[in-house]
């Protein structure tokens, strides 16, 4: 699990490129936005996310 984002100040990664990069590597990787002005305390204008990447397979598999 990774919680990120492309915050207002540049710094960061975009979502897209954050799934991308993972799937390079992984075979499932699924992102939410965090984008509910309730989770912040008021609207947000940057981009905020959580990326889950699960493993397909059982471990000892």
């Amino acid at each position: 699990m990774l919680v990120e984002g492309r915050w207002f100040t540049g710094a960061g990664i975009p979502a897209g490129e954050c799934e991308r990069l993972v799937l390079a590597h992984r075979g499932d990787a699924t992102v939410t936005r965090l984008d509910d002005p309730a989770l912040w305390g008021g609207p947000i204008e940057d981009e905020r996310y959580v990326l889950v990447s699960r493993s397909l397979a059982r471990p000892n598999e």
